[in-house]
């Protein structure tokens, strides 16, 4: 012990329930800036060794040659460190949590309904729909629950698939300012003793803001027009003296005998030969005909093609 305290190392207390990420080699410097790190590490040796806990242990690199009169000066010290806990490799080398990181990305392919948040008045939507970042074929029951970051660093919750293409559907409880093909990015750990493969977050979602659902304007739609043809099969009602015209037809060929005809009182049709214009006002008989009244009065004979225009 009084060793390991003259060369200066730390004591820090082991803890197993605390992850560790799993390393292929040391970290000697972060974000570009070098430094020397203190590193957990597990030494397994073939013979036993006697080493006390709290004492002094150095490694030396044995690819490196011992230096000689004839060479320059190297340093073979590879690491020193502070031995803190005895493991026992068949018991508890399951109990060490050594995870290594995974990180997919994806990207936003579309927004949802834009709420004015209450506390600072930004647009912000609280649901977007993500893609690229599964399979088609992927089960999305495995992944309903975890957490996805934007850039800005907003947390979401995945809520389940939308579609059937691999695209899925993202909650933000405080809502996010990502727009259309922005990043999402899921980030969990496995853990190297984990049978199941699992994966685990310690992400924790934000407590919800709320906001109001801005009134977005719809575009109309043009609705199109079903012409359906039929044909004069009688000239009825009054006759005006103005013209001489009749002011009421009888038209076949528009409804089949099912069709309730009151249904579709008020519908416009049309003479294409004579450009006269009628609405239907009721049935005639049980055989499919309607009447059709012509305010301006109908000159069109027995047997004219007519149209119905809905």
């Amino acid at each position: 012990g009084g060793d390991a305290d003259m060369a200066g190392l730390p004591r820090i207390k082991f803890d197993f329930q605390e992850d560790f990420l799993q390393q292929n080699s040391l970290l000697e410097d972060l974000d570009g800036k070098a430094s020397n790190f203190l590193h957990w590490a597990m030494l397994d040796f073939q013979t036993p060794v006697y080493c006390p806990l709290d004492s002094l242990i150095i490694g030396s690199r044995l690819d490196v040659e011992a230096p000689d009169a004839s060479s320059s000066s190297s340093c073979r010290l590879a690491f020193s460190g502070r031995i803190v806990e005895k493991i026992n490799p068949v018991i508890d080398a399951n109990r060490l949590k050594l995870y290594t990181p995974k990180v997919r990305s994806g990207l936003i392919a579309k927004l949802g309904d834009p709420y004015r948040r209450d506390d600072d008045e930004k647009v912000v939507r609280y649901e977007v729909f993500g893609d690229e970042l599964f399979k088609k074929e992927t089960n999305m029951k495995i992944f309903t629950g975890m957490k996805v970051v934007t850039k800005a660093g907003e947390v979401g919750e995945i809520k389940g698939s939308y579609g059937t293409a691999g695209q899925f559907r993202v909650w933000f409880p405080q809502g996010t300012e990502a727009l259309v093909g922005d990043e999402l990015i899921l980030e969990f750990k496995r853990y190297l003793n984990d049978e199941k493969k699992g994966m685990h977050q310690d992400i924790i979602l934000p407590p919800e803001r709320v906001g109001t659902r801005i009134e977005t304007q719809q575009k109309s739609k043009k609705k199109k027009t079903k012409i359906v043809n039929g044909e004069v099969v009688s000239l009825k009602g009054d006759i005006l003296e103005s013209n001489g015209k009749h002011t009421m037809a009888i038209i076949q060929g528009f409804f089949t005998p099912d069709v309730n005809i009151r249904e579709r009182i008020g519908v416009q049709v049309m003479i294409p030969s004579t450009k006269e214009e009628g609405k239907i006002v009721g049935s005639f008989g049980k055989a499919g005909k309607c009447k059709v009244s012509f305010t301006e009065g109908i000159s069109a004979k027995v047997g004219t093609k007519a149209e119905m225009h809905s």
